[in-house]
Formats: structure tokens, sequence, C-alpha cells
């Protein structure tokens, strides 16, 4: 036999990195930092700079002719008071009515001259604002991302308050943004991470100028921010432009100490026996935030778990390799669930894991106890087989996207914001490869096993277990 890096002509640096750990297993350490070197998998590094006022600028090159940049935001609904509960929907709405230096006319007009798309969004934690363009006009871009920013239009409040809360009223939230919102008021019921993205907001119908330009003045600051861009773009261009329409946005107060918010084990039910046939229902579990060293394994028990749709996908349900999915698609010799979904949302001191059901009425003990039992196995009997399943579907997913720029600068702002780097793909590759079944069997009898859960559920709900019959199927007893 061939050693793989021996049929090469020329030794590349993986080869000369995978010889050394073979000879000298000393130096995996060594090893495993040249792997994870973006260059190393023919990567563009993410270059991170910080401005004197603190503002970062992270830029991730590329030959294109077309560009994407965006201001990123430490801010979200997380960072409201109970005073200012839905300032963050009412900015999100006020964005693109104009700013003091381009009402709604001007800037619709030079987005659309320019060819360019204009994206937003508001989360629990972080905030964006994004355009999609042409190389040649990064400045113009910038330029008016630093206006909806730093300027953004909270005096047309007044004129266009009404309007906005008609249209709260008036327009229908998807199903699964109202269970994840539920499901995160009852988990963190007593915190802001709790409070609402999609509403109803109480009291947003007496909140003022004065205090969204004060939710403005504590969270849009420049530790709080960055600038990211991604596309056939230059570094130094991209520092020189944001020093000139951010380096004159301020610092914030010194940070103030928080607790990290108190899980709450409780069920939030919504049964309406008159909304149709489809029960919905979420289960979540405490999980670990954005930097713990459990995090990759969670990603890998989010993919073991996996997701499931009934009659769709190449491969059907009721042949998958994944166990859930066969015996939820099973179930009954029909299946028990119209479709399902293994989440886990990471926070910057917590997380919430979990699973998102959509089933017929008399299959919700069916398909809440099969999910159960799935997530529940975690901790018990999981082989080497589904990690390995899990590992791949997982590397997928992560380097199978669409590959633009915008998709690639969303990757950059959101990871400076959570890391404090850009995280290269080969290093997730690697860190990815370190787990096994051992790891997810302990990281999964730690944080689920025999541990509290949130529950909400929506629809007809006749058929859904207690509470404690719930929090009993959180472990196994055996003899």
């Amino acid at each position: 036999t061939v050693e793989p890096c021996r049929a090469l002509s020329k030794p590349s640096m993986l080869c000369r990195a995978a010889r050394a750990s073979c000879a000298r297993p000393g130096l995996m350490r060594g090893v495993s930092q040249v792997l994870a070197d973006p260059m190393a998998w023919n990567q563009a590094p993410v270059t991170v700079t910080t401005l004197s006022n603190g503002v970062r600028v992270a830029t991730k090159e590329s030959f294109s002719e077309t560009a994407s940049v965006g201001v990123y935001l430490d801010a979200g609904t997380r960072n409201e008071t109970k005073e200012t509960v839905g300032a963050t929907y009412l900015l999100e709405q006020l964005s693109l009515t104009g700013t003091a230096k381009r009402p709604m006319a001007k800037l619709e007009g030079e987005v659309e001259s320019m060819g360019a798309s204009l994206n937003m969004s508001y989360g629990r934690e972080h905030s964006s604002f994004a355009m999609h363009l042409f190389n040649k006009d990064l400045a113009q871009g910038v330029d008016i991302l630093a206006d909806m920013v730093t300027a953004p239009g909270v005096a047309n409040l007044d004129k266009e308050k009404a309007n906005i809360l008609r249209k709260l009223d008036v327009t229908e939230q998807p199903t699964r943004e109202v269970i994840d919102d539920r499901l995160h008021a009852c988990a963190f019921r007593d915190y802001s991470l709790g409070f609402s993205t999609c509403g109803p907001f109480d009291g947003i119908e007496n909140l003022t100028q004065a205090h969204l330009k004060q939710y403005i003045d504590s969270n849009y600051t420049a530790e709080k921010m960055v600038i990211a861009a991604s596309g056939g773009i230059k570094h130094g261009e991209v520092v020189k432009l944001a020093e000139k329409a951010f380096g004159s946005v301020k610092a914030g107060p010194p940070v103030v100490g928080t607790t990290k918010p108190y899980f709450c084990g409780a069920e939030l039910l919504y049964r309406n026996d008159e909304m149709g046939p489809t029960a919905y229902i979420a289960v979540g579990w405490e999980a670990v935030p954005w930097k713990s060293p459990d995090a990759v394994t969670f990603m890998v028990m989010q993919s073991i778990i996996g997701s499931y749709k009934k009659n769709s996908g190449l491969v059907p349900g009721s042949i998958s390799g994944n166990r859930v999915i066969n015996a939820v698609a099973n179930k009954m010799g029909v299946g028990c669930a119209d479709e399902f979904e293994c989440f886990m949302n990471f926070y910057k001191d917590t997380g919430l894991f979990g699973f998102y059901i959509a089933c017929d009425e008399v299959a919700v003990e069916h398909a809440v106890g099969e999910l159960m039992f799935g997530c529940n196995l975690l901790s018990f009997s999981v082989t080497d087989e589904e990690v390995e399943r899990a590992k791949r579907e997982l590397k997928a997913t992560l380097v199978n996207g669409s590959g633009s720029s915008m998709e690639s600068c969303n990757e950059v702002g959101t990871q400076v914001l959570a890391y404090g780097r850009g995280l290269p793909p080969a290093e997730m590759m690697l860190r990815i490869d370190a787990v096994d079944a051992e790891e997810v069997k302990r990281v999964a009898y730690k944080y689920l096993n025999d541990q509290e859960i949130a529950i909400t559920g929506l629809g007809p709900l006749h058929g859904m277990p207690q509470f404690y019959s719930m929090r009993q199927k959180t472990t196994m007893v055996r003899y």
C-alpha cells in the first residue's frame, strides 16, 4: 500500500503535518494548530482590527465583483427593560422610514440606484444591518449603514406608530416563531432573555422617542459594534471607511455585572381545540453558551436527533438511518408527526437545547414520547455509527451554504460578536472530529439527564402528557 501523502509528487503542508503526527504523537497540538490555519485549507482568514474608540472591523477577502458589508450589534430584545419592552421591534419598523440625513424616498432611491440589497435582522442578543453591493459602491454602502445605525429614524415614531401597531395586530406570525417565543418566555420568565421578539408587547403603545433614544444610547455603542465585510474588498480600505463613518461613535458606560438567567422548569400551554387538527409543541433544556467547551458536542447532539418533515427529502423517514426519524415515521404504521426539528440556541451566558414538533392531535403523546426517548438515549445509548453520521451531516450543513458574500459577511459578524474572532471552517472541522460517542454521553448525562425542562404547546393538546410525566421522561430507571 502507498501512504496517501506519499502519492503526491510534492508534499503539501497537510502531508507534512500528517507525517509529523504519525512520527511524533507529542506534537499533535502543534499539528492541530497547523491544520486549523485557514491557509492550510485554501481559506481566506478573517482579519480583525479594533479602532481607537473600540469598534471592531472584520473582513474576509475573496475574488468577486460584488461585496457585502454590515454593522453587527451586540444588542437585541435581551437589552430591553420592563419599561422599554417592544423598543427593538419599533426600531426595526422605523429603520426603513428614513433618517435625518436621508428621508425614506432618498434612502430607497440610493439603494436602488446602486443595484444593492439591504437586509436587517433583530434577534434576542444580536442585531444587524447589511448590504450586498458592487465593489465600487462600498464607500457609499458604509455611509448608508452608518447613517441608519448612528441616526435612526426615531423622530418618525409619532407619525408611524399607529401604522406600526396596526400592522402588529393584523399580521399573523409564523407558528414556529410563536412557539419559540413562548418557550423562551417559559424558560427565562424572570429575565429579559424571555422577552418576546414577535409580539404582543405589553405597553408598546406607551413607548416614546425618549425610550427609544435611551435604548440606542445604551446599546448602539462602540464596544458592542462590529463592522464586517466580505467579497472583493481590501481590509485596509474597509478600516479607513469605518474610521471615517464610525470613528465618532462613543463607548458605552462600564458594563454592570449581571447574573446568568435562571432556567425555570415549567409548562406554558395554550390549548385551543378549535384551531385545527395540528398541535404544536416545544420542549427545552438549559444548555451551554457560545464559548463553552461543550458547545460543539451540543451541535453534534442536535445533528444526532436531526429534523424530519413528512413526505419530503431524498430518503423516506421510514427507512432513515436516524433512529429518532425512523421511529417517528414508522409509529403506528403511519407516523406520529408531520414534522419535528431539534434546535440548539447559544447565548453569551446560557443556551437552550430542545425540539419542536408539529403533529396530529391524536398522536401528541406518541410524538412527544418518541422525541423525549430519543433525547434520553443520548445519555445512555449512542453508537459510534450514529455519532459519525451526525458529524458528517453537521459538517455538510456548515460548509454547504450558498457561498455568497452576504452569507460570509453574516457569519463573520456573528462570530466576532460571539467569540471575539473569526472561526475558520478548518478549526471547526477539527473540533467536530474530536467528538466521539463517549463524549456525547458525558455531555448529555451532565446537562439533559434528570434535569428540569420547559414546555410550551399550542392547539388541540388533549393528548399532552402531564408535566410530572414529562419530567420523568428525562431519565431512565434501570435495574
